[in-house]
């Protein structure tokens, strides 16, 4: 519930910033407009229509990127990611969760931030337009592996990096799933703390 929470307020920050852009391009091009009513100049008048187009369509990006953000603050819409953290859980644990962040990746980074000491590895990202439902599919084909059977709210399962595979794909077949963990911090921790001398 407090992840939700943080993801819908960054998704109405994100909001606002976005009309404060808007609101820009709409005065840059009602001014051009104004420019181009008074302009006489065949040359001038085709360097104006030129740039309102241009306006029009930097405004028209906007206006898409600002209707995918207000989608996801009220629906289901957003990323389910398969990640694993082989220095903190082995090969045989991932975590599957969802995100409705613009940047899938933020989520990730923050968890790979929290309380484990290595960054987490990505093997997939699902987009969907009900990722609530698609995390609860895959939860469900999980749930006989689920670590955590008592609080349902830590999304670990065990599972080997080739079924996780075979189960995204029979969802989505066309999802690029990668089944290496390179897990860089922890093999470079790792043989740093081979060269290290022993202490007795």
């Amino acid at each position: 519930m407090r992840q939700e929470a943080e993801e819908k307020r960054l998704l109405e920050e994100e909001r606002k910033k976005i009309e404060k852009e808007e609101e820009k391009y709409l005065q840059e091009m009602a001014k051009n407009r104004e420019l181009l009513n008074k302009e006489t100049d065949i040359i001038k008048i085709e360097a104006l229509e030129a740039r309102l187009k241009e306006l029009e369509e930097q405004f028209d990006r906007l206006e898409e990127k600002k209707e995918e953000v207000i989608k996801r603050a009220n629906g289901k819409a957003g990323y389910v990611y398969v990640i694993s953290n082989l220095g903190s859980f082995g090969d045989n644990m991932f975590k599957v969760g969802m995100t409705r962040r613009l940047d899938p990746l933020e989520r990730v980074d923050e968890l790979g931030d929290a309380s484990v000491p290595f960054k987490f590895d990505v093997h997939a990202l699902v987009f969907s337009d009900d990722a609530v439902g698609l995390e609860q599919q895959l939860h469900q084909t999980l749930e006989t592996q689920r670590v955590n059977k008592v609080n349902l709210r830590k999304e670990f399962f065990y599972a080997s990096v080739e079924d996780l595979q075979n189960i995204v794909h029979s969802i989505d077949p066309t999802v690029e799933f990668i089944t290496t963990m390179a897990a860089m911090e922890y093999r470079q921790s790792d043989s740093m703390r081979i060269k290290e001398p022993v202490s007795v």
